[in-house]
């Protein structure tokens, strides 16, 4: 007697999965290339990590190794889920995303705000970062959490805590007096 190749290694379509993988795989034609690991960025779940910037360097990397059809981009997403993230996803049932759209859609439901609104309190100027790009940052984030209900004086006094010693000198020199008494259009204009 002759087993088939089902029999062999396992594998029956009609038994349910034993991992309980979450994606269910429609098509198994789509045509994968092989991308070392070390090019995608990875997804940890961790509050110092920016979803936005993530999902646009991934977003990279899928269009520069050709990756345009949203079966791969299902795919290879999950090369980029590493610790708690993983484990998230596998938490969330046998067949439960059909498509690149599921996978976003629950995604970002999952981890649009992980901290973003504590971002602001916890900024501070990097090493290299120079005062355009720290404000540029800072905007940015006092945008994306909507942080504008706080008053000028507010955000002032929020981005003056995050410029670096020597910078805020500089700020002092510039204003000839004290930085902390300049409006927030004059701490942007200098």
């Amino acid at each position: 007697m002759t087993k088939n190749v089902e029999e062999i290694d396992g594998n029956d379509d009609n038994e349910e999965d034993p991992i309980g993988f979450p994606i269910q795989d429609t098509d198994g034609s789509v045509h994968m290339k092989n991308i070392p690991p070390s090019f995608f960025s990875k997804f940890h779940c961790l509050r110092s990590e920016d979803l936005e910037t993530f999902l646009f360097e991934f977003e990279i990397v899928c269009r520069s190794y050709g990756y345009l059809l949203k079966t791969q981009k299902l795919r290879l997403f999950l090369a980029t889920l590493k610790d708690r993230a993983l484990k998230w996803f596998m938490s969330l049932g046998t067949n439960s995303i059909r498509s690149w759209n599921d996978m976003q859609k629950i995604f970002l439901e999952k981890y649009k705000d992980h901290d973003v609104k504590e971002e602001i309190f916890r900024m501070n100027q990097r090493e290299d970062e120079s005062l355009e790009d720290l404000i540029e940052r800072f905007m940015y984030n006092v945008k994306r959490e909507k942080l504008h209900h706080l008053g000028s004086n507010t955000i002032k006094t929020l981005l003056l805590r995050t410029i670096r010693d020597e910078w805020i000198d500089l700020l002092n020199l510039m204003s000839r007096g004290d930085a902390y008494h300049l409006s927030f259009k004059e701490i942007f204009e200098t």
